[in-house]
């Protein structure tokens, strides 16, 4: 095996091991036993469609986890955002948080096109379970029952871990993704996710 193929092999596992790792801490269904479904592996649900053929279609296992993982994880952070835009005291965090959540419908969009291109309908394999990065009840009701100073900084720890797990992924992506087109936004959220976490820490996150 050459070196670079040897990469991509060792980035696809980091990948599933990042995803798997997530769910593993997973919230339970009501009897106290972890989530165990496996976290990259797409649902039955999810196969692709019989109106797209074999040769038509781009996204490999790694492709499809990344997607399937990147829209609940910038889909649960958006009531955070927009608590954010509606209540920091701060105007500049306001001003982030909105122009973030604009970010973040146009790439949902961009998101589940590639899966529809695939012929693979939307299923959420990651409901549920408590994932770095992925905002969950538990921790948008405490926020929502926060104001002040405490308010904003349990929102800049959150929107800290949504960007800071989007680019652990994309980095898996750019890696071990074979879809030019998964692959160009990965590196496209990996590149605005780093900017955006410097522009966070200026803001006082």
């Amino acid at each position: 095996m050459t070196t670079a193929a040897t990469a991509r092999v060792l980035a696809g596992t980091l990948l599933a091991a990042v995803l798997l790792a997530g769910c593993g801490g997973g919230s339970d269904g009501g009897d106290g036993a972890p989530a165990t479904e496996p976290a990259t592996a797409p649902p039955a649900s999810a196969s692709p469609s019989a109106t797209v053929a074999d040769e038509d279609r781009v996204l490999n296992f790694t492709d499809l986890a990344w997607v399937q993982l990147m829209i609940p994880l910038t889909d649960q952070v958006r009531p955070v955002l927009d608590l954010v835009t509606e209540r920091a005291a701060d105007p500049a965090f306001g001003e982030f948080a909105a122009g973030l959540a604009a970010a973040g419908e146009e790439d949902l969009a961009t998101l589940h096109g590639l899966l529809e291109a695939d012929g693979v309908p939307y299923t959420n394999p990651h409901a549920g379970h408590n994932m770095p990065g992925m905002v969950t009840e538990d921790e948008l009701a405490a926020l929502e029952a926060t104001d002040g100073e405490a308010f904003e900084e349990q929102a800049r720890a959150l929107v800290r871990e949504f960007l800071e797990q989007t680019v652990t992924v994309a980095d898996g992506e750019q890696d071990a993704g074979e879809a030019p087109e998964a692959v160009a936004l990965a590196a496209d959220l990996d590149a605005s996710a780093t900017a955006l976490l410097d522009e966070l820490t200026a803001l006082g996150g």
